[in-house]
């Protein structure tokens, strides 16, 4: 097992502090402050009986009446204003508090603040506006559908709700509403509508995010607070509202799920019951999965300065590289998007199947298109030094294939360099 002291050096996701590194020219270098890294771990001895499941299948009722779909103008835009209004302001008598708008806010991280001009290099921390109070929730607010401001928090939501109409509407001009409306360092500029929309060239720099309303329902069926509220409704109001809500998120978004309590009670116990019986085993489980990510993350660490030697002493350029791994650790990599061929190429390690434990992706540009993997060649037990220059051979080989036009040819595992 890795020791615990290794774990700072290259926190989840980064090769630093906060944030993947991207860059051009040559890679950073980087030691590992005279602590030898150990490839090694012991054997593994796991009792793999928890993952035997034998829960009781979910059950799904038929389509149930739904209001919405009743009502021959329940879909027109100023009627979902209304109910998004409902449920999006916290002091509402839904008794849901915060539970909704924080679900739309989630939406939202990482979208850029509009300013003055128009989109601003600053990004939203949606985590800093959650769980506040004091919104105050307006529709039709100088032609805004709807308009969400929190004084105390310094924020502003213009959401543009479009069902059927084109994304035409001044959005600068909505903006500039907002701003009339207080002091918001932090305002956003946001279309809710059935799928994806993209604003006229003109307009787009006034647009922080278009999302879809599945995307705001998955946001609400994650919210923590939602299955105590499902569970113990605390009045008639309560219930009535979690009902509409239900219905408004199946006739919406598509999702005609029920849920169905008592069948998720059943289920619920079942799991706890089989967490608690293995306990043990899989906290052994997920400690022995925790090394091998430790050991993917330190060997693609590891990497940086031979891979970068290596291009160097290539004549090979590049306009771009990063080096990180994707959510929970599941490949690690290494890649660089070279010139003047303009195509990336990434050296990966996988800790789980179907990929293979080292293997090489490229594609054209940063875009993933034409995109191709397929073995290195070696496995783990090769030395750094052997996995670099095969990684190497293989991107002179990639790169001459693109130069000549004979690179992807519309089918994965094309041959490897002898």
């Amino acid at each position: 097992m890795l020791p615990r002291e290794l774990a700072h050096f290259w926190p989840h996701g980064s090769l630093g502090r906060g944030s993947t590194d991207e860059r051009g020219g040559s890679a950073t270098r980087w030691r590992p402050l005279g602590i030898r890294p150990i490839d090694t771990l012991p054997d593994v001895d796991l009792d793999l009986a928890f993952l035997d499941l034998n829960l009781t299948a979910p059950r799904v009722r038929p389509r149930p009446v739904n209001v919405y779909e009743i009502l021959r103008e329940g879909w027109r835009e100023t009627r979902v204003d209304m109910t998004l209004q409902f449920f999006l302001d916290p002091s509402e008598r839904h008794g849901l508090g915060s539970l909704v708008i924080d679900a739309l806010v989630t939406c939202l991280d990482g979208a850029p603040i509009i300013g003055s001009a128009g989109k601003t290099s600053k990004t939203l921390a949606s985590d800093d506006f959650l769980g506040s109070e004091e919104w105050e929730i307006g529709t039709q607010v100088g032609f805004i559908d709807v308009l969400a401001t929190n004084t105390a928090l310094g924020i502003a939501i213009v959401l543009e709700n479009k069902i059927a109409h084109q994304l035409n509407n001044p959005l600068d001009q909505y903006a500039k509403v907002a701003f009339s409306h207080g002091d918001f360092p932090t305002l956003l500029v946001v279309v809710l509508a059935p799928e994806l929309r993209s604003a006229k060239p003109q307009l787009d720099p006034w647009l922080s995010r278009s999302i879809t309303y599945a995307e705001l329902a998955t946001a609400i069926k994650q919210m923590p607070d939602l299955v105590d509220h499902l569970l113990n409704p605390s009045d008639r109001d309560q219930r009535r509202s979690l009902e509409l809500l239900q219905q408004f998120i199946e006739a919406r978004s598509g999702d005609h799920d029920v849920i169905d309590l008592d069948a998720e009670a059943t289920r619920l116990n079942e799991w706890r019951e089989l967490v608690d019986r293995h306990r043990e085993a899989i906290a052994k489980f997920e400690e022995e999965k925790q090394g091998i990510t430790q050991m993917l993350r330190l060997r693609s660490k590891r990497l940086i300065d031979p891979l970068a030697d290596r291009i160097a002493a290539a004549g090979l350029e590049f306009s771009w590289e990063a080096h990180g791994d994707y959510a929970k650790g599941a490949d690690f990599w290494n890649a660089y998007c070279f010139t003047p061929e303009d195509w990336s190429i990434e050296l990966k390690f996988a800790g789980a199947p179907p990929r293979p434990a080292i293997y090489v992706a490229d594609y054209r540009g940063r875009t993933y298109k034409d995109l191709t993997t397929q073995p290195l060649g070696l496995d783990w037990s090769a030395s750094d030094e052997q996995i670099a220059d095969a990684f190497i051979e293989q991107v002179k080989f990639i790169l001459a294939q693109v130069r000549q036009g004979t690179r992807y040819q519309g089918a994965p595992g094309l041959s490897t360099p002898s």
